[in-house]
C-alpha cells in the first residue's frame, strides 16, 4: 500500500526535513510515528527538503507499508498525537503503487514573506522577515515577471552545493501578493520545476536590493547572466520562507488533498 500525507509544519521546531543524526526533524518524527502505528520499519519520501527554520504549509509525504489502514481518521489522529507539536498532519490519501512525493513532483512553490513596516511587529517575529526599508512594489513587479521562463541560477545558490549540478531552472510562476490578514504584508510567490539551495532566499535578498534604490543600474536578468554569487545580494534568514505546494501532473488525486486544504482556510 502506498498513502500520501499533507504536512504542516513550523520550521524553528526542526532541523529541516531531512534525517540528521542527533538532531529533531520533519522526517523523523513522520518515521518514528508511522513505525509504531503501523509495527513495521516505516520509510518517508518528501516533495522537499527545506532546511533549519523554514517552515511548510503544504508539504507533501508518502510511504509504503505491508498494512492496510481501514480509518484514516483514526490513523491521522494518531499521527498528530504521537508527532511534535511543531508538525500536523492534515490529510492522507491512498495513491498509486508508482508515486513518490519527490521523484514524480514537476513542480514546487514556495513563498517568501515580506513584513514593510516602520517598527517591528512581536507577533510577526520568526514568521515573516522585517524589512522597514521602502520598497518600489512596481519595480519588485516587473522583476518578478523578468524571471519568468529558463535561466541559469548560478549567481542565486549557494555555492558549494552547486557541484557537478546543472543550474537551470524553469521559473512557471513569480509574482508578489498583498496580504490581506495585515497590513505592510507582502508574499513573494515562485513557482518552479526546481530549486537551488538557498535560492529564493538569496533572490528575495537580491530583490529588495534592487526595489530600495541600491542597484537602480542593474536588473535581476544581468544578475543571473553574470553566473557570479558575488554580484547577488544577502541570503535573506529562513524564517520568512513556506513551502506551499507540490505540483503532479500525473498523479491528479493529489490536487484533492491541496483543494480541501485551501477550502479550510478560506
Amino acid at each position: 500500500m502506498n498513502y500520501a500525507l499533507l504536512v504542516e509544519y513550523d520550521g524553528l521546531c526542526f532541523h529541516g526535513f531531512q534525517t540528521q543524526k542527533d538532531l529533531p526533524s520533519v522526517q523523523e518524527n513522520l518515521e518514528k510515528a508511522a513505525s509504531i502505528l503501523l509495527k513495521e520499519p516505516i520509510d518517508i519520501s518528501g516533495a522537499g527538503r527545506t532546511d533549519t527554520g523554514v517552515h511548510a504549509r503544504g508539504m507533501m509525504v508518502n510511504f509504503k507499508t505491508q498494512k492496510v489502514v481501514q480509518n484514516f481518521s483514526k490513523f491521522l489522529l494518531s499521527m498528530n498525537a504521537l508527532t511534535d507539536p511543531g508538525l500536523s498532519i492534515l490529510s492522507m490519501k491512498e495513491v498509486e503503487e508508482n508515486f513518490d512525493s519527490r521523484f514524480s513532483c514537476h513542480s514546487r512553490e514556495y513563498e517568501y514573506l515580506l513584513l514593510n513596516t516602520k517598527f517591528p511587529r512581536p507577533t510577526w517575529k520568526n514568521r515573516a522577515f522585517w524589512y522597514q526599508h521602502k520598497i518600489d512594489v512596481p519595480r519588485l513587479e516587473a522583476e518578478l515577471e523578468l524571471l519568468k521562463g529558463e535561466h541559469d541560477f548560478r549567481s542565486l545558490a549557494k555555492a558549494v552545493s552547486m557541484k557537478n549540478r546543472s543550474t537551470v531552472r524553469t521559473i512557471l510562476e513569480a509574482r508578489l501578493e498583498r496580504s490581506a490578514e495585515f497590513d505592510g504584508l507582502f508574499k513573494v510567490r515562485i513557482r518552479a520545476n526546481g530549486f537551488l539551495h538557498n535560492m529564493i532566499r538569496i533572490l528575495t535578498g537580491t530583490l529588495l536590493e534592487i526595489a530600495n534604490g541600491k542597484r537602480n543600474d542593474t536588473n535581476i536578468l544581468q544578475i543571473l547572466s553574470s553566473r557570479d554569487r558575488t554580484i547577488a545580494g544577502i541570503t535573506l534568514p529562513p524564517h520568512g520562507l513556506y513551502f506551499i505546494r507540490a505540483y503532479y501532473d500525473s498523479h491528479p488525486s493529489i490536487d484533492s488533498m491541496y483543494s480541501l486544504r485551501d477550502l479550510y482556510r478560506s
